[in-house]
């Protein structure tokens, strides 16, 4: 499956319905909030560190689709599709045995600016 990167292109948020954490241009509908029981599901018996890239795969089922024509002019403006996701895997860049698609081994940098010289 091809990878697509998922940050918010120009114009505002709030044309399209997004909202958008301080600082990053991914929209808050984009984030999965792990506890502490999903984590140890998953094989972690730790907090990965912040800035730590991991390798999400998941299974989900479409619980809502919508579409809005608020101007009522004939053309759909708005859709919106809510996904459960209802099994998941996650591990931390290198422990997979299959290739990396990231060409330049860099995606955090590409993703929010950082730099080798961050601490990460």
């Amino acid at each position: 499956m091809k990878l697509i990167d998922m940050k918010h292109e120009g114009g505002s948020p709030c044309d399209v319905g997004m909202a958008m954490p301080a600082g990053s241009p991914y929209p808050y509908g984009l984030r999965v909030t792990l506890n502490q029981e999903q984590l140890q599901a998953l094989g972690y018996e730790g907090l990965p560190p912040a800035g730590t890239i991991v390798r999400i795969e998941a299974v989900g089922c479409v619980t809502r689709a919508s579409s809005e024509d608020p101007d009522a002019d004939g053309d759909i403006d708005y859709l919106c599709v809510e996904v459960q996701i209802t099994e998941m895997g996650m591990e931390e860049e290198g422990e997979s045995s299959g290739e990396d698609d990231d060409e330049d081994g860099d995606r955090a940098s590409r993703m929010y600016g950082k730099g080798k010289e961050s601490g990460e």
